[in-house]
């Protein structure tokens, strides 16, 4: 069947959410191996979404493959026009894809793309944030979108907090939201909430930000905070720690989620270290775990040079994906991160992207990395080149040159998708 539809969500009602990390283990509801309905002994494989962006138009597509040294255009055939342009991208596994806007408190529109049974790329839904979305994430079979600094009805009536809004993919996208307490979540600190990571069993762990209550009284900003939530919202653990400073990247008035697991289900969290008084770093919190691993401390800041980490990714294993800011020192929310570096946990080693990348004096800007197939994509553009993806291999941290785009000025997002059965 064909779905087209547009939606807009009332804050008071629900809207449908994202997801901002990608898990190609995660839920997948398609056939092995799927074929074109009109030519069953053709099997179609998956694809890969591809966004170029040129005069506020966005151009979305779906390629047989992002590591190939090949260059294409607009034209490519099947690509979709958009009026407009996405900032984030969300994915729970490799059903559909959720490309949104970010305008801080403001109505933030976004699609979702799908794979049809036959491989084409199909827009099947629009929608709109009427409140924004200040993070968002996914675990087990849900997109989260979490709205923070929101003022609760009953059974909090005026009190802040924060609404999750919750999409069940797995039973037609039925959304509902559940307003979270943030005032006392320690003392009279209130909590926002940034990141989610899949915790098992239908629970999820978010990073906690802290602002001053009734008091007036400053947050400490030398620890570390998260929260474990199951799927109604409800908090079950509350996780604390003097070693790093609070996690979630910063850029300007957005905010990422900075918790990641690695193949075993272990989360590590980072921090940037925003506040300076504490290094940029990851803890860990194994699997089912009720506190921070004592033995575990990565000094990333030491590790690198003396640069701090503003997004993390997981690669494959325990390999990690992380955006550095270009100037040693304290990250601020202000500055600019176009390099990048490969880490693996277990070892706490560190290799900075250069070999293959370009330098950063040549990078204008980067879009939004994405991994998969145990490689991490890199789109970045440069003053010398077409825009570009560049593919790193995680033990080397070695970046080869994959597919450019002729005529857009930048490449904003980038994704897989498996073809869909009931899509036609």
């Amino acid at each position: 069947m064909n779905r087209t539809k547009t939606k807009f969500f009332s804050f008071a009602m629900v809207f449908l959410a994202l997801a901002s990390c990608s898990k190609d283990n995660n839920i997948n509801d398609t056939d092995p191996t799927p074929v074109d309905p009109e030519n069953p002994e053709v099997v179609v494989k998956d694809k890969y979404f591809f966004a170029g962006v040129n005069n506020g138009f966005t151009y979305v597509m779906a390629l047989d493959d992002l590591a190939k040294d090949t260059v294409i255009t607009t034209k490519y055939p099947g690509t979709i026009e958009y009026n407009g342009s996405f900032t984030q991208w969300g994915y729970n596994g490799t059903s559909a894809l959720f490309a949104i806007e970010y305008r801080q408190g403001n109505p933030a529109p976004g699609s979702v793309f799908q794979l049809s049974a036959s491989g084409a790329l199909k827009k099947i839904d629009d929608f709109t944030l009427d409140k924004g979305f200040n993070s968002i994430g996914s675990f087990s079979h849900y997109l989260v979108a979490i709205a923070n600094g929101e003022t609760l009805t009953a059974p909090n009536d005026g009190k802040k907090g924060s609404v999750f809004y919750s999409v069940n993919i797995s039973n037609q996208n039925q959304i509902t939201p559940y307003p979270v307490l943030g005032e006392n979540y320690v003392n009279d600190f209130t909590a926002s909430f940034v990141g989610l990571a899949d915790a098992g069993n239908e629970t999820f762990l978010s990073g906690v930000n802290l602002a001053a209550g009734p008091s007036a009284v400053a947050p400490p900003t030398d620890k570390i905070y998260v929260a474990k939530f199951d799927a109604s919202m409800k908090i079950l653990t509350k996780y604390e720690d003097s070693r790093l400073s609070p996690t979630g990247g910063q850029f300007r008035s957005a905010r990422y989620g900075q918790l990641a697991n690695d193949q075993e289900g272990n989360t590590y969290v980072f921090s940037s270290g925003y506040q300076g008084v504490k290094p940029s770093g990851a803890l860990l919190i194994k699997k089912g775990a009720a506190a921070f691993d004592a033995s575990y401390f990565f000094d990333i800041s030491a590790a690198s040079g003396g640069y701090a980490l503003r997004k993390v990714w997981n690669i494959k294993d325990d390999y990690f994906l992380l955006e550095m800011y270009n100037t040693a020192g304290t990250a601020s929310s202000g500055g600019t991160a176009t390099q990048y570096g490969v880490v693996k946990m277990s070892d706490k080693s560190f290799k900075m992207i250069t070999d293959g990348f370009p330098a950063i004096d040549k990078i204008s800007s980067v879009g939004w990395p994405f991994t998969a197939d145990g490689k991490a994509y890199i789109p970045v553009v440069t003053t010398d080149a077409y825009p570009t993806v560049y593919v790193v291999d995680p033990a080397t941290a070695k970046a080869t040159k994959g597919v450019s785009i002729s005529d857009a000025t930048s490449i904003p997002g980038l994704g897989k998708l498996t073809p869909q059965a009931d899509i036609n």
